[in-house]
């Protein structure tokens, strides 16, 4: 194996772990974790699918002749770093159509209301989520007595269920209800074609 296909396959492993994985050090002093604003070189993961994210929180784009999709709106002061990553990439922020998340905590969603703002992207959250999306994080199990972890809240344009598909172009995502860590956490899976096979991620 040639270093390039190492450094490669160190990004794409280091890549669906966070895709698929819940980053569950939220609260007290996690809120304040400076890798959270911290800029990093966005970077392609495998075929349409780009890491656009900061150090510390995750957001993935995936590109399509018809649009993009963004998983992760992250803080509302993340938005201007994800839309600097987009453009790096060489693709326009306002192209993107499709807005999801993996959970509505606002580590992860409270940029979501300003992206629709930008861009007009259609948002779709898987159902247990939508209340608290549409609240700003206020019905939130856990968080939404503290005013710390409140946002803006954002209207939902597509409720989504386990099992269902979210196609834009040729990406077809399908979303899988796995809670606990909000009552509508979504893993996200996707085909792609990499070193002319196929993968799940």
């Amino acid at each position: 194996m040639n270093n390039r296909h190492a450094v490669w396959n160190r990004r794409r492993q280091a890549a669906i772990v966070a895709l698929l994985g819940i980053a569950f050090a939220e609260g007290g002093a996690a809120q304040n974790d400076p890798s959270w604003t911290q800029p990093f070189p966005p970077f392609r993961i495998a075929q349409d699918l780009y890491y656009v994210g900061s150090r510390g929180l995750a957001s993935y784009l995936i590109t399509t002749s018809e649009g993009h999709i963004l998983i992760n709106s992250d803080l509302d002061a993340n938005v201007p770093m994800i839309r600097e990553s987009v453009e790096k990439l060489g693709f326009r922020f306002t192209d993107i159509r499709v807005l999801l998340i993996s959970h509505a905590h606002w580590d992860h969603d409270a940029g979501s209301a300003a992206i629709k703002r930008l861009t007009g992207a259609r948002y779709m959250v898987m159902e247990g989520d939508v209340p608290v999306v549409e609240s700003g994080g206020r019905s939130d199990f856990q968080y939404g007595g503290d005013s710390a972890f409140l946002y803006a809240p954002a209207r939902v344009d597509r409720v989504l269920r386990d099992g269902d598909d979210v196609k834009l172009g040729d990406a077809v995502l399908v979303a899988r209800l796995t809670p606990g860590h909000t009552r509508g956490c979504t893993t996200w899976t996707l085909k792609v074609k990499e070193g002319g096979g196929a993968t799940m991620l």
